[in-house]
């Protein structure tokens, strides 16, 4: 009888055959091992007789049949046992787990594991473990546990900026690798992409009662416009006059939601599971995506315009879609939207989540117009001095455009203030 028992790192086998390389692939996957060929499973030693066709064929299978490249983590050798000889196996746990069958992809029927001195399937979370443990790439660069995808709405979202989306531009752009399997880029391409976006509409700022409410699937990019189109939808806008310009004024910048929400796709950590959460509320809009800072990334950096993202091969398709118009500017694009409202955008960040607050300009417009205290202020403002702008009023109070016009024109109909000029001369002054 053989000297060795089976163990979690040790198997017997033989002959060369698909049972040895899920077991090779298993170790590797595990902690490592040794895989005796040529010793039945009662630790019978029966040797090898044709030992150099058994070489070549386990040579060959191991390099033709496992992917990543595993030759780097064994060594192979034959050891002589009295007059019979056998092949070792010695297999080093993997610096590229997970491991897997080159015909089944990165999928529990292809990733095996040791459980004793079992091979065994790996379950879908056990293989998230490995790539969480062994990672050296981001999430968007690693093999995609699903194989079976298709790319319409993406290929539309190409041709309508005039790009092709066909199997080169995929390997091009990182979504495919030259052995024609998928990346989890090409996932989130995908018709199939898992990642959902959550938008919903609240009656209320505590968000207890809701409005609408929608979810939206399919391609990232599907998600995008979908979720962008609730946005736009719900994003109102008051109507001002000055002079003769007609102002609309919106709740939240135009710009400063499609910036929030493109970074949210763009940066949101998809190796953690759950939605994207968009909300809309009387007082803000929020949107909360999965992942903190990335690395290398603290909070005091968001205003340096440094452009580290989580995902760069997806932020290279938005920005090929212009979808992004520069890298590391979406931060200080929301901010400069709001100015001379007052207001700003807040971001709170946790381990795991980002969140964007925008409020909403108009939200308070009626209170405003309406107070007695900010009349007196503005008067006050005009009678010490020359006659100002209406931006200089604007930024000396802290109110928005909208509403230090809808004061003026207030002011001005109630006979305490008089207009000078008209169009970029426009000024007010103090009635006498």
């Amino acid at each position: 009888m053989f000297e060795h028992a089976e163990s979690s790192q040790v198997e017997f086998k033989s002959t060369v055959c698909a049972g040895a390389i899920k077991t090779i692939i298993a170790f590797a996957n595990t902690e490592g091992g040794d895989l005796y060929i040529g010793v039945s499973d009662e630790g019978e030693v029966i040797g090898i007789e044709k030992l150099d066709d058994e070489l070549t064929k386990l040579s060959s299978m191991m390099r033709d049949s496992i992917r990543p490249d595993i030759l780097m983590n064994c060594s192979v050798r034959v050891e002589d046992l009295g007059e019979k000889s056998i092949i070792v196996v010695h297999v080093q746990q993997g610096t590229k787990r997970p491991y897997y069958l080159a015909s089944k992809g990165p999928r529990p029927e292809g990733v095996f594991i040791r459980s004793g001195a079992a091979t065994l399937p790996s379950s879908e979370s056990s293989i998230l473990r490995m790539i969480q443990q062994t990672e050296q790439d981001s999430f968007e660069t690693r093999p995609s546990l699903q194989q079976d995808l298709t790319f319409e709405f993406a290929t539309n979202e190409f041709r309508r900026k005039e790009l092709n989306l066909g199997a080169d531009e995929l390997r091009t752009l990182g979504a495919r690798t030259t052995s024609g399997s998928y990346t989890n880029l090409g996932l989130l391409l995908s018709d199939q992409c898992p990642p959902t976006i959550k938008a919903a509409l609240f009656s209320d700022d505590s968000r207890t009662t809701f409005t609408a409410r929608e979810e939206y699937s399919g391609s990232i990019l599907k998600q995008l416009a979908d979720a962008y189109d609730f946005l736009e939808r719900n994003n109102h806008y008051q109507t001002t006059f000055d002079g003769l310009e007609r102002i609309d004024y919106h709740d939240v910048p135009p710009i400063a939601l499609r910036e929030a929400l493109v970074n949210s796709v763009a940066h949101r950590e998809y190796a953690l599971s759950g939605p994207t959460l968009v909300s809309v509320m009387p007082n803000r809009v929020e949107i909360v995506s999965l992942g903190g800072l990335p690395l290398g990334i603290d909070y005091p950096d968001l205003s340096a315009h440094i452009s580290m993202p989580r995902n760069k091969l997806l932020s290279n398709v938005l920005f090929r879609l212009e979808l992004i118009e520069a890298y590391g500017t979406g931060i200080g694009r929301m901010r400069d939207s709001y100015e001379g409202s007052g207001l700003q955008p807040s971001i709170r960040v946790t381990a795991n989540t980002f969140t964007v607050e925008l409020p909403n300009r108009n939200a308070d417009l009626p209170q405003k117009i309406g107070n007695a205290d900010l009349d007196t202020n503005a008067r006050s403002l005009l009678s010490g001095g020359s006659p100002r702008t209406r931006r200089e009023i604007q930024e000396a109070l802290g109110i928005s455009q909208t509403a230090a016009i809808r004061l003026l024109n207030s002011l001005e109909a109630d006979g305490h203030v008089r207009r000078i000029g008209g169009g970029k001369n426009t000024r007010y002054m103090i009635s006498r």
